[in-house]
């Protein structure tokens, strides 16, 4: 976790691991979320994710669908086939039902349309916090 000070109280916020193979959409989520206060990293593939991510410390993942190679959704089942139960936020441009219910059967936190709210995002964060 990372700490910032909003009025004058240390608030502790969760590590935001985005894995986006788009780098101007992966830039701006990062350089939004860290104004937030978040500590931010990010990855271009869900490979990279799976081999590079630290999933030990207290993380919130934020996957877009449509990867190369695995797909957000693919590494999300992965990680669920292994037990872990880090709280994770889909995001897509071409969202359909099926890809919706898929979320849905492996617990994803929410799932939004691409452009995201980030308002709406922080929510669904801050959701997990308190």
């Amino acid at each position: 976790m990372t700490a910032s000070r909003q009025t004058g109280i240390v608030a502790l916020k969760r590590t935001l691991l985005i894995v986006e193979d788009d780098q101007a959409v992966r830039d701006s989520m990062r350089m939004v979320l860290e104004i937030y206060g978040y500590s931010v990293e990010v990855f271009g593939t869900g490979e990279d994710f799976m081999a590079q991510a630290d999933l030990s410390a207290d993380c919130c993942v934020i996957l877009d669908v449509n990867l190369p190679g695995a797909s957000g959704l693919g590494v999300l089942e992965q990680l669920r086939s292994r037990g872990c139960l880090v709280p994770a936020v889909i995001v897509s441009a071409l969202s359909t039902d099926e890809i919706r219910a898929r979320a849905k059967r492996l617990n994803a936190l929410a799932f939004f349309d691409k452009p995201v709210n980030v308002d709406c995002l922080i929510s669904a964060i801050n959701a997990v916090e308190n």
